[in-house]
Protein backbone atom coordinates (compact mmCIF):
# COMPACT_ATOMS: atom_id res chain seq x y z
CA UNK A 1 0.00 0.00 0.00
CA UNK A 2 1.52 3.32 -0.72
CA UNK A 3 0.90 6.30 1.47
CA UNK A 4 0.58 10.01 -0.30
CA UNK A 5 0.53 13.20 0.83
CA UNK A 6 -2.32 15.46 -0.85
CA UNK A 7 -2.35 19.28 -0.91
CA UNK A 8 -3.99 21.58 -3.76
CA UNK A 9 -2.37 20.17 -6.74
CA UNK A 10 0.30 18.54 -4.81
CA UNK A 11 0.84 14.47 -4.59
CA UNK A 12 3.74 13.62 -2.97
CA UNK A 13 5.02 10.28 -2.07
CA UNK A 14 6.65 9.49 1.50
CA UNK A 15 9.78 8.57 1.83
CA UNK A 16 10.55 5.12 2.50
CA UNK A 17 14.35 5.17 2.79
CA UNK A 18 14.54 4.42 6.45
CA UNK A 19 16.44 1.08 7.64
CA UNK A 20 13.93 -1.98 8.66
CA UNK A 21 15.31 -2.65 12.19
CA UNK A 22 15.30 -6.82 13.34
CA UNK A 23 11.76 -8.13 13.95
CA UNK A 24 11.52 -9.11 17.25
CA UNK A 25 9.12 -11.66 18.54
CA UNK A 26 5.97 -10.01 20.21
CA UNK A 27 5.24 -12.78 22.45
CA UNK A 28 1.64 -13.00 20.73
CA UNK A 29 -0.74 -15.72 19.08
CA UNK A 30 0.06 -16.05 15.63
CA UNK A 31 -0.87 -13.05 12.82
CA UNK A 32 -4.36 -13.81 11.58
CA UNK A 33 -7.10 -12.81 9.45
CA UNK A 34 -10.69 -11.14 10.58
CA UNK A 35 -12.16 -12.32 7.45
CA UNK A 36 -11.02 -15.20 6.11
CA UNK A 37 -12.93 -15.16 2.81
CA UNK A 38 -12.68 -11.32 2.08
CA UNK A 39 -9.91 -9.10 1.15
CA UNK A 40 -10.40 -6.00 3.42
CA UNK A 41 -9.08 -2.63 5.07
CA UNK A 42 -9.39 -0.23 7.63
CA UNK A 43 -9.68 -1.69 11.38
CA UNK A 44 -11.13 -0.15 14.30
CA UNK A 45 -11.27 -1.55 17.41
CA UNK A 46 -13.71 0.13 20.57
CA UNK A 47 -14.14 -0.94 23.35
CA UNK A 48 -17.31 -0.24 26.69
CA UNK A 49 -16.27 -2.45 29.80
CA UNK A 50 -15.65 -6.25 28.84
CA UNK A 51 -17.16 -5.74 25.46
CA UNK A 52 -15.01 -5.31 22.47
CA UNK A 53 -15.71 -4.45 18.95
CA UNK A 54 -14.09 -4.96 15.75
CA UNK A 55 -14.74 -3.47 12.87
CA UNK A 56 -13.24 -3.26 8.67
CA UNK A 57 -14.31 -1.94 5.60
CA UNK A 58 -14.63 -5.84 3.68
CA UNK A 59 -13.69 -5.67 -0.08
CA UNK A 60 -16.40 -7.70 -1.95
CA UNK A 61 -15.10 -6.54 -5.26
CA UNK A 62 -12.96 -3.90 -7.38
CA UNK A 63 -16.05 -1.68 -6.96
CA UNK A 64 -18.04 -2.57 -3.96
CA UNK A 65 -17.01 -2.48 -0.20
CA UNK A 66 -19.30 -2.76 3.16
CA UNK A 67 -18.61 -2.40 6.67
CA UNK A 68 -18.61 -5.19 9.22
CA UNK A 69 -17.87 -5.70 12.05
CA UNK A 70 -17.78 -8.58 15.18
CA UNK A 71 -18.64 -8.43 18.64
CA UNK A 72 -17.01 -10.21 21.40
CA UNK A 73 -19.06 -12.44 23.28
CA UNK A 74 -16.35 -13.55 25.89
CA UNK A 75 -15.40 -16.52 24.34
CA UNK A 76 -13.67 -14.64 21.47
CA UNK A 77 -15.45 -12.79 18.80
CA UNK A 78 -19.08 -13.58 17.60
CA UNK A 79 -19.94 -14.18 13.93
CA UNK A 80 -19.46 -11.33 10.86
CA UNK A 81 -22.40 -8.82 10.53
CA UNK A 82 -22.53 -6.05 8.03
CA UNK A 83 -23.46 -2.61 8.37
CA UNK A 84 -27.16 -2.23 5.77
CA UNK A 85 -26.63 0.76 3.65
CA UNK A 86 -22.83 0.93 3.86
CA UNK A 87 -22.31 0.17 0.54
CA UNK A 88 -20.96 3.72 -0.25
CA UNK A 89 -18.09 3.22 2.15
CA UNK A 90 -14.86 4.78 1.16
CA UNK A 91 -12.05 3.01 3.12
CA UNK A 92 -9.38 5.51 4.37
CA UNK A 93 -6.87 4.61 7.12
CA UNK A 94 -6.93 8.24 9.11
CA UNK A 95 -11.04 8.68 8.21
CA UNK A 96 -11.98 5.13 10.04
CA UNK A 97 -15.00 3.69 9.76
CA UNK A 98 -16.60 2.62 12.99
CA UNK A 99 -18.52 0.84 14.85
CA UNK A 100 -19.43 1.29 18.53
CA UNK A 101 -21.79 -0.05 21.19
CA UNK A 102 -23.95 2.74 23.24
CA UNK A 103 -24.30 2.59 26.87
CA UNK A 104 -28.17 2.28 26.31
CA UNK A 105 -27.66 -1.08 23.99
CA UNK A 106 -27.53 0.52 20.78
CA UNK A 107 -25.11 0.19 18.05
CA UNK A 108 -24.16 3.12 16.14
CA UNK A 109 -22.06 2.64 12.71
CA UNK A 110 -20.46 5.70 10.73
CA UNK A 111 -18.35 5.65 7.47
CA UNK A 112 -16.90 8.08 5.23
CA UNK A 113 -18.80 8.12 1.65
CA UNK A 114 -17.21 10.28 -1.78
CA UNK A 115 -18.93 13.59 -2.02
CA UNK A 116 -17.14 15.20 -5.22
CA UNK A 117 -18.72 18.61 -5.79
CA UNK A 118 -17.29 21.39 -8.05
CA UNK A 119 -15.60 23.43 -5.13
CA UNK A 120 -13.62 19.80 -3.80
CA UNK A 121 -13.22 17.26 -5.99
CA UNK A 122 -11.62 15.45 -2.79
CA UNK A 123 -14.65 16.19 -0.75
CA UNK A 124 -16.29 13.20 1.38
CA UNK A 125 -19.28 13.42 3.89
CA UNK A 126 -20.03 11.06 7.34
CA UNK A 127 -22.84 8.71 7.33
CA UNK A 128 -24.19 6.80 10.07
CA UNK A 129 -26.91 4.52 11.25
CA UNK A 130 -27.76 2.34 14.39
CA UNK A 131 -29.47 -0.42 15.64
CA UNK A 132 -31.74 -1.28 18.71
CA UNK A 133 -31.90 -4.28 18.23
CA UNK A 134 -28.65 -5.82 18.06
CA UNK A 135 -28.01 -5.11 14.13
CA UNK A 136 -31.28 -6.65 12.68
CA UNK A 137 -32.98 -3.49 11.69
CA UNK A 138 -31.54 -0.49 11.30
CA UNK A 139 -32.26 3.43 10.79
CA UNK A 140 -31.58 4.75 7.23
CA UNK A 141 -27.98 5.72 6.39
CA UNK A 142 -27.78 9.54 7.14
CA UNK A 143 -24.78 12.06 6.90
CA UNK A 144 -23.68 13.29 10.46
CA UNK A 145 -24.95 17.13 9.33
CA UNK A 146 -28.50 17.22 7.56
CA UNK A 147 -27.27 21.17 6.39
CA UNK A 148 -27.11 21.54 2.51
CA UNK A 149 -24.03 23.75 3.21
CA UNK A 150 -22.08 21.08 4.58
CA UNK A 151 -20.79 19.29 1.76
CA UNK A 152 -17.17 18.29 3.45
CA UNK A 153 -17.53 15.90 6.49
CA UNK A 154 -14.26 13.75 6.99
CA UNK A 155 -11.71 12.56 9.55
CA UNK A 156 -14.65 11.90 12.03
CA UNK A 157 -14.18 10.64 15.75
CA UNK A 158 -16.63 9.10 18.29
CA UNK A 159 -16.86 8.76 22.01
CA UNK A 160 -18.87 7.78 24.80
CA UNK A 161 -19.92 10.92 26.93
CA UNK A 162 -20.49 11.65 30.70
CA UNK A 163 -24.19 10.37 31.17
CA UNK A 164 -23.96 7.88 28.49
CA UNK A 165 -24.50 10.04 25.39
CA UNK A 166 -22.23 9.48 22.48
CA UNK A 167 -20.25 13.18 20.87
CA UNK A 168 -18.95 13.33 17.50
CA UNK A 169 -16.18 15.75 16.57
CA UNK A 170 -15.29 15.78 12.45
CA UNK A 171 -14.21 18.32 10.09
CA UNK A 172 -16.69 20.29 8.10
CA UNK A 173 -16.37 22.86 5.20
CA UNK A 174 -18.94 25.46 6.65
CA UNK A 175 -16.69 28.22 7.62
CA UNK A 176 -16.84 32.07 8.05
CA UNK A 177 -13.29 32.82 7.34
CA UNK A 178 -11.73 33.36 4.02
CA UNK A 179 -8.65 31.50 5.67
CA UNK A 180 -7.30 27.79 4.43
CA UNK A 181 -8.34 25.29 6.46
CA UNK A 182 -12.09 23.05 7.81
CA UNK A 183 -13.74 23.85 10.87
CA UNK A 184 -13.93 21.57 13.47
CA UNK A 185 -17.65 20.69 14.60
CA UNK A 186 -19.02 18.79 17.73
CA UNK A 187 -22.34 17.27 18.05
CA UNK A 188 -24.32 14.74 20.56
CA UNK A 189 -26.27 11.91 19.44
CA UNK A 190 -29.60 11.73 21.17
CA UNK A 191 -33.06 9.65 21.58
CA UNK A 192 -34.26 10.02 18.04
CA UNK A 193 -31.47 8.36 16.68
CA UNK A 194 -29.69 11.59 14.94
CA UNK A 195 -26.79 13.84 15.74
CA UNK A 196 -27.87 17.04 17.23
CA UNK A 197 -26.75 20.25 19.00
CA UNK A 198 -24.15 20.85 15.81
CA UNK A 199 -21.75 23.39 16.59
CA UNK A 200 -18.45 24.66 15.03
CA UNK A 201 -15.80 24.56 17.92
CA UNK A 202 -12.61 25.67 15.93
CA UNK A 203 -11.88 26.77 12.40
CA UNK A 204 -8.65 26.98 10.21
CA UNK A 205 -8.02 23.48 11.09
CA UNK A 206 -5.83 20.88 8.82
CA UNK A 207 -8.15 19.56 6.22
CA UNK A 208 -6.69 15.83 6.55
CA UNK A 209 -5.64 14.52 9.46
CA UNK A 210 -7.49 12.48 11.63
CA UNK A 211 -9.27 14.17 15.16
CA UNK A 212 -9.26 12.60 18.55
CA UNK A 213 -12.24 12.83 21.32
CA UNK A 214 -11.20 11.09 24.39
CA UNK A 215 -12.85 11.69 27.92
CA UNK A 216 -10.72 11.66 30.77
CA UNK A 217 -11.56 10.02 34.45
CA UNK A 218 -13.12 13.28 35.51
CA UNK A 219 -15.55 13.84 32.65
CA UNK A 220 -14.04 15.99 30.55
CA UNK A 221 -14.17 16.01 26.76
CA UNK A 222 -10.68 16.20 25.13
CA UNK A 223 -10.00 16.58 21.33
CA UNK A 224 -6.43 16.55 19.89
CA UNK A 225 -6.22 17.72 16.20
CA UNK A 226 -3.57 19.25 13.53
CA UNK A 227 -4.16 23.28 13.26
CA UNK A 228 -3.31 25.71 10.78
CA UNK A 229 -1.34 28.26 12.67
CA UNK A 230 0.10 31.85 11.20
CA UNK A 231 -1.40 30.69 7.29
CA UNK A 232 1.21 28.29 6.92
CA UNK A 233 2.68 26.03 10.16
CA UNK A 234 0.70 22.43 10.84
CA UNK A 235 1.02 21.93 14.75
CA UNK A 236 -1.06 19.25 16.80
CA UNK A 237 -3.33 21.75 19.55
CA UNK A 238 -5.62 20.35 22.28
CA UNK A 239 -9.06 21.46 23.49
CA UNK A 240 -11.03 20.57 26.62
CA UNK A 241 -14.32 21.19 27.80
CA UNK A 242 -15.28 20.84 31.12
CA UNK A 243 -19.38 21.30 30.93
CA UNK A 244 -20.30 18.57 28.58
CA UNK A 245 -19.49 20.35 25.29
CA UNK A 246 -21.19 23.15 26.53
CA UNK A 247 -18.08 25.62 25.90
CA UNK A 248 -14.67 24.57 24.70
CA UNK A 249 -11.16 26.28 25.44
CA UNK A 250 -8.68 27.97 23.63
CA UNK A 251 -6.30 25.67 21.52
CA UNK A 252 -2.98 25.37 23.23
CA UNK A 253 -0.10 23.54 20.77
CA UNK A 254 0.87 20.16 22.27
CA UNK A 255 4.51 20.74 21.37
CA UNK A 256 6.05 23.83 19.08
CA UNK A 257 6.79 22.13 15.82
CA UNK A 258 6.55 24.54 14.06
CA UNK A 259 6.07 22.25 10.96
CA UNK A 260 5.39 24.51 7.64
CA UNK A 261 4.08 22.37 5.00
CA UNK A 262 1.56 23.12 2.73
CA UNK A 263 0.27 19.68 1.96
CA UNK A 264 -1.78 17.19 3.82
CA UNK A 265 0.24 14.82 6.41
CA UNK A 266 -2.82 12.54 6.27
CA UNK A 267 -1.65 11.24 10.20
CA UNK A 268 -3.73 12.58 13.25
CA UNK A 269 -3.08 12.71 17.23
CA UNK A 270 -3.94 10.26 19.82
CA UNK A 271 -4.75 10.79 23.87
CA UNK A 272 -4.46 8.69 26.85
CA UNK A 273 -4.47 9.30 30.37
CA UNK A 274 -2.39 8.01 33.56
CA UNK A 275 -3.17 8.61 37.42
CA UNK A 276 -1.23 12.05 36.67
CA UNK A 277 -0.93 12.79 33.29
CA UNK A 278 -2.86 13.27 29.79
CA UNK A 279 -0.80 11.75 27.23
CA UNK A 280 -0.53 12.25 23.49
CA UNK A 281 1.28 10.27 20.71
CA UNK A 282 1.53 12.36 17.00
CA UNK A 283 3.27 12.66 13.73
CA UNK A 284 5.28 15.91 12.48
CA UNK A 285 8.61 16.72 10.59
CA UNK A 286 9.12 19.46 12.68
CA UNK A 287 11.99 19.88 14.82
CA UNK A 288 12.60 16.28 14.14
CA UNK A 289 10.87 13.76 12.27
CA UNK A 290 8.65 10.66 13.37
CA UNK A 291 6.37 9.78 15.91
CA UNK A 292 6.54 11.88 19.56
CA UNK A 293 5.32 11.42 22.90
CA UNK A 294 4.46 13.88 25.34
CA UNK A 295 2.32 14.63 28.39
CA UNK A 296 0.53 17.26 30.28
CA UNK A 297 -0.10 16.69 34.19
CA UNK A 298 -2.34 20.22 34.30
CA UNK A 299 -5.58 19.18 31.99
CA UNK A 300 -3.90 20.54 28.93
CA UNK A 301 -2.44 24.15 30.36
CA UNK A 302 1.46 22.81 29.82
CA UNK A 303 2.90 19.92 28.39
CA UNK A 304 6.44 18.87 28.50
CA UNK A 305 9.54 18.20 26.23
CA UNK A 306 8.58 15.94 22.95
CA UNK A 307 10.38 12.65 22.86
CA UNK A 308 10.87 9.95 20.45
CA UNK A 309 8.61 7.06 20.32
CA UNK A 310 10.66 4.23 18.54
CA UNK A 311 13.95 3.91 16.98
CA UNK A 312 13.14 5.23 13.82
CA UNK A 313 12.23 9.06 12.28
CA UNK A 314 9.98 7.02 9.49
CA UNK A 315 7.41 5.78 12.06
CA UNK A 316 3.44 6.95 11.26
CA UNK A 317 0.11 6.79 12.35
CA UNK A 318 0.33 6.36 15.91
CA UNK A 319 -2.21 5.01 18.70
CA UNK A 320 -1.94 4.74 22.67
CA UNK A 321 -3.78 2.68 24.75
CA UNK A 322 -3.24 2.75 28.76
CA UNK A 323 -3.37 -0.81 30.60
CA UNK A 324 -4.72 -1.72 33.57
CA UNK A 325 -1.49 -1.80 34.96
CA UNK A 326 -0.90 1.84 34.20
CA UNK A 327 1.52 1.17 31.63
CA UNK A 328 0.87 2.94 28.27
CA UNK A 329 1.27 0.55 24.98
CA UNK A 330 2.08 2.58 21.96
CA UNK A 331 1.42 1.33 18.29
CA UNK A 332 2.72 2.48 14.32
CA UNK A 333 3.37 1.79 11.41
CA UNK A 334 6.59 2.08 10.31
CA UNK A 335 8.48 2.28 6.47
CA UNK A 336 11.35 0.43 5.54
CA UNK A 337 12.87 0.20 2.19
CA UNK A 338 11.61 -3.04 1.55
CA UNK A 339 7.78 -2.46 2.72
CA UNK A 340 6.45 -1.51 6.47
CA UNK A 341 6.22 -2.91 9.63
CA UNK A 342 3.99 -2.51 12.51
CA UNK A 343 5.88 -0.88 15.76
CA UNK A 344 4.75 -1.25 19.60
CA UNK A 345 6.14 0.77 22.49
CA UNK A 346 5.41 0.00 26.36
CA UNK A 347 5.85 3.24 28.41
CA UNK A 348 5.54 3.80 32.43
CA UNK A 349 2.78 5.41 34.09
CA UNK A 350 5.27 9.00 33.24
CA UNK A 351 5.95 7.91 30.41
CA UNK A 352 9.35 6.28 30.56
CA UNK A 353 10.03 4.17 27.75
CA UNK A 354 10.07 0.70 28.68
CA UNK A 355 10.66 -1.59 25.31
CA UNK A 356 10.05 -0.97 22.26
CA UNK A 357 9.79 -4.16 19.14
CA UNK A 358 8.34 -4.67 16.27
CA UNK A 359 5.20 -6.97 15.47
CA UNK A 360 6.45 -10.59 13.89
CA UNK A 361 4.33 -10.19 10.45
CA UNK A 362 4.75 -12.83 7.89
CA UNK A 363 3.15 -9.90 5.42
CA UNK A 364 5.74 -6.96 3.42
CA UNK A 365 3.45 -4.23 4.13
CA UNK A 366 1.37 -2.97 7.59
CA UNK A 367 -0.28 -0.62 8.03
CA UNK A 368 -2.38 1.86 10.40
CA UNK A 369 -2.85 -0.70 13.46
CA UNK A 370 -5.10 -0.03 16.27
CA UNK A 371 -4.93 -1.03 19.57
CA UNK A 372 -6.94 -2.48 22.44
CA UNK A 373 -6.54 -4.52 25.66
CA UNK A 374 -8.70 -7.74 26.14
CA UNK A 375 -8.10 -9.32 29.02
CA UNK A 376 -4.21 -9.59 29.77
CA UNK A 377 -3.46 -9.16 26.11
CA UNK A 378 -3.30 -6.26 23.41
CA UNK A 379 -5.27 -6.74 20.76
CA UNK A 380 -3.47 -5.10 17.32
CA UNK A 381 -5.10 -5.03 14.22
CA UNK A 382 -3.95 -3.43 11.29
CA UNK A 383 -4.26 -3.48 7.26
CA UNK A 384 -1.75 -5.71 5.40
CA UNK A 385 -0.47 -7.51 2.13
CA UNK A 386 3.23 -9.27 1.12
CA UNK A 387 3.36 -6.84 -1.80
CA UNK A 388 2.45 -2.90 -2.50
CA UNK A 389 0.25 -4.32 -5.53
CA UNK A 390 -1.87 -6.99 -3.95
CA UNK A 391 -5.01 -6.90 -1.91
CA UNK A 392 -4.83 -5.61 1.30
CA UNK A 393 -6.60 -7.52 3.78
CA UNK A 394 -7.21 -7.15 7.85
CA UNK A 395 -5.00 -8.98 10.35
CA UNK A 396 -4.59 -9.25 14.18
CA UNK A 397 -2.46 -10.39 16.31
CA UNK A 398 -2.62 -10.88 20.50
CA UNK A 399 0.30 -10.14 22.64
CA UNK A 400 0.32 -11.41 25.68
CA UNK A 401 1.79 -8.20 27.75
CA UNK A 402 3.27 -10.32 30.45
CA UNK A 403 5.22 -12.36 27.95
CA UNK A 404 6.37 -9.50 26.01
CA UNK A 405 7.99 -7.74 28.35
CA UNK A 406 10.08 -10.56 29.73
CA UNK A 407 11.58 -10.85 26.27
CA UNK A 408 15.01 -10.01 25.92
CA UNK A 409 15.36 -6.22 24.60
CA UNK A 410 17.36 -6.99 21.00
Amino acid sequence: MKHLIYGAGLLLMVSCAAERKPVQDSGGTAESRVDSSYAGTCPFLFAIGDTTVFSWVRTVSDSEAVLCFKISDGNGFGKTLTVPGSGNVRPHGENLSKVILAPDGRIIAAWGVANPNPENKYSGLVFYSSSADDGQTWTDPAPLSPDEKSIDQRYFDLEILPGGTVGAVWLDSRKDTPVEGSSLYFATFGKNNAFEGEKPIDRTVCQCCRTDLFVDKAGGLHVAYRKILNDSIRDMVHIVSADSGRSFSTPVRISPDNWVIRACPHTGPAIAQTDSALSFVWYTMGSGKGVFFTSSKDNGKTFSAKNAVGNSTAGKHPQIQLLKNGNQAIVWDEHTETGSVIGLEMRSPAGERLKTAHLASSQGFASFPVIKQVGNKLLIAYSASKTAEEKEHVYFQKVDIGTFMAEPQQ
